[in-house]
């Protein structure tokens, strides 16, 4: 069967969405067994995997070009649903108004749920918010944000010591059942320049 390429760059913070197309997948091999997170910093997506299979994608605000998600490799830790932040003292020089934590409540810029990303030295993880319209983005200090009810569903269905890959992946090429080929480009938030055109062109010639 011929293959036909559709291309799209997305020019926008949402991800590239065709006709009968669900939102492209980044090349990022899904573990057999369990479950996986796939966040892919350009495209502000989180994948969520099961067994292999992809179950749920979420729009995610990631970290700014100075306060940069970690890439690579993370496991899922702890959860704590109605979390008090104890804001980070470079937050709290940026804020400068003498404000150290803040308890739950609509106020609290974790939302209603706070769920662990790698080493807790680094201090990241996935997490609702109070501002649902900076969703999705380029726009935190480093964390995953999500909205409030997508960080609910997704902390009551992750397995603490799942893996998470952060990857950045600014092009994605993804293959429909009618064996069309669709390349999605997205922008570059971090400037890495790393569009890898030459995988690109050996994967549409395979």
């Amino acid at each position: 069967m011929k293959k036909t390429l559709f291309g799209a760059l997305s020019l926008t913070v949402s991800a590239a969405v065709f006709a009968g197309q669900t939102t492209p997948v980044p090349d990022v091999a899904p573990v057999a067994k369990g479950q996986q997170v796939v966040i892919n910093i350009p495209q502000q997506r989180l994948f969520l995997y099961e067994d292999g299979i992809l179950q749920k994608v979420y729009p995610v605000a990631v970290g700014k070009a100075m306060t940069q998600t970690n890439l690579g490799q993370h496991k899922i830790g702890a959860k704590a649903f109605n979390p008090t932040w104890h804001i980070p003292l470079s937050i709290q020089k940026e804020l400068n108004n003498g404000v150290k934590t803040i308890q739950p409540g609509p106020k609290n810029p974790l939302g209603p749920v706070f769920v662990r990303l790698g080493d807790p030295k680094l201090g990241l993880g996935i997490h609702g918010t109070n501002a649902p319209t900076s969703v999705p983005g380029v726009r935190s200090h480093g964390c995953v944000r999500m909205k409030s009810p997508d960080a609910l569903e997704f902390a009551k269905r992750i397995t603490t010591g799942s893996p998470a890959t952060v990857s950045y992946e600014m092009a994605t090429l993804n293959e429909d059942g009618a064996g069309n080929l669709w390349l999605a480009a997205f922008k570059d938030p971090y400037n890495k320049k790393n569009l890898k055109v030459d995988t690109l062109k050996k994967s549409i010639a395979a």
